[in-house]
């Protein structure tokens, strides 16, 4: 025999799973990205494929959790000049000039450049070619310095010193600047800081969907 309590727990179940069904998930942004590994960073570790797909992937987790943003490692590579890096603003500008957008793999819409070298802390900031925003378009190239062999700890862990470094990039490629917010990851010292200020996070959201800029525009 049917009990009214359990008619009414089926019908709320109903409605909940027909409002599950009206929901739906916030738009995503893909951004497809090619990974170049200097010579530092392939001789350090033996895994460096590994570990430069699992840093992107790292960091793409936390800006899909945040932002609804994906970067999709399209392609891992050697960066194919042997010389040593010495820093990082002359690594993003030999990539700038040397590595093209796209090639037989497809068109890409960032670039990053990761060194193991060990290099002093300010030539060793990771870099972006520009601030990016929708009238300009976003920027094409990243580098960053990554200083101990990583392994991921899991989609949820909390990012370790590396690839807050990449996030706090990533975020500089849309639009996000430098805050004198302590807490925040865009802060100068963004150690340990794993959240964004609140003007950031909404620059970061207002630039989701814009265009990436061409070299050739």
């Amino acid at each position: 025999m049917t009990t009214l309590p359990r008619i009414t727990c089926f019908i709320l179940n109903v409605l909940l799973l027909w409002s599950c069904s009206l929901s739906t998930p916030a738009p995503q942004r893909e951004v497809r990205v090619k990974l170049l590994a200097d010579a530092n960073l392939r001789e350090r570790s033996s895994r460096w494929l590994e570990e430069a797909r699992e840093l992107i992937e790292a960091a793409s987790d936390y800006f899909e959790r945040e932002f609804g943003i994906r970067f999709v490692p399209s392609e891992i590579s050697a960066w194919p000049n042997e010389e040593r890096v010495v820093s990082t603003a002359l690594f993003l500008k030999q990539i700038m000039q040397k590595i093209p957008l796209e090639d037989r793999q497809g068109r890409y819409d960032l670039l990053i450049g990761l060194t193991g070298a060990r290099i002093n802390p300010y030539l060793g900031k990771a870099r972006v070619d520009r601030i990016g925003d929708c009238q300009e378009g976003l920027g094409n190239y990243v580098v960053s310095s990554v200083s101990t062999p990583f392994r991921t700890r899991g989609r949820d862990s909390e990012p370790e010193l590396d690839v807050l470094a990449l996030i706090h990039e990533l975020g500089h490629i849309f639009g996000a600047k430098h805050t004198k917010d302590t807490a925040s990851i865009m802060n100068e010292d963004f150690d340990h800081r794993i959240g964004f200020d609140e003007e950031n996070r909404d620059t970061v959201l207002k630039n989701k969907f814009c265009r990436f800029a061409r070299s050739t525009e």
